[in-house]
């Protein structure tokens, strides 16, 4: 399924660069339009976890309450999500959703890195610089590059300090997480040699994902 997936969306890659005339640029509106489909389910996904940590104070006070008595903590814990409409499943469901469909483009990019190796996008072309530090800057898409990989690696951080935590404590190891993420991540794409067609569609995602995100924060305060 998952292949049948990869193969729809190369076709969907390979039509918008003919719209585009560059598969940078058809990376850039394939993430966006990845990211229009999969709006709604991020929303929910966020929205699940802001609620959560509306409640958390209640669930703290619960806890201790019945720190002794573990089946009555769950049944108050799940009468106190009821009350507030709060789904602790809802913040998982989306996750599932998107999943496949996040692997199934690392498959496509992937697969068909042939479609890159001539393409190019902003400073990935072959120029001067390339030929100076072949190892650092790409070439084409298909190639790896440092600068890509650190952009990517500073919007993943990003999102991931935006993501709601549950509580101060839960704050601090998100923190931590996003640092070790981040790192772990980016040396992966810079050990594999990943392509900076796939890094440059992750970035434009996680892009777009603070963005909305941010979007998601600000109409709660208001």
């Amino acid at each position: 399924m998952i292949d049948s997936i990869a193969d729809m969306l190369i076709v969907l890659l390979r039509g918008l660069e003919s719209f585009t005339g560059s598969y940078g640029l058809a990376i850039v509106l394939f993430a966006v339009i990845i990211k229009l489909l999969l709006y709604y389910p991020t929303k929910q996904q966020y929205q699940a976890m802001k609620d959560m940590q509306k409640i958390q104070p209640e669930l703290q006070k619960l806890q201790e309450l019945y720190k002794d008595d573990q089946q009555t903590l769950q049944q108050k814990q799940m009468e106190l999500m009821r009350d507030n409409h709060v789904n602790p499943m809802a913040g998982c469901l989306p996750l599932l959703i998107q999943m496949p469909i996040l692997y199934a483009i690392w498959r496509a990019i992937m697969m068909d890195q042939r479609l890159f190796e001539n393409a190019y996008f902003m400073w990935i072309y072959p120029g001067s610089l390339q030929n100076i530090f072949p190892d650092y800057l790409a070439s084409s898409l298909a190639g790896r590059d440092l600068p890509m990989i650190i952009f990517y690696g500073l919007t993943m951080y990003l999102s991931q300090r935006l993501t709601p935590a549950q509580s101060a404590q839960a704050a601090g190891q998100q923190k931590q997480m996003a640092i070790i993420m981040t790192i772990m991540f980016s040396w992966m794409m810079w050990a594999y040699s990943w392509p900076c067609a796939l890094i440059l569609y992750w970035s434009v995602f996680s892009l777009l994902t603070i963005v909305q995100q941010s979007m998601i924060m600000r109409s709660q305060e208001n």
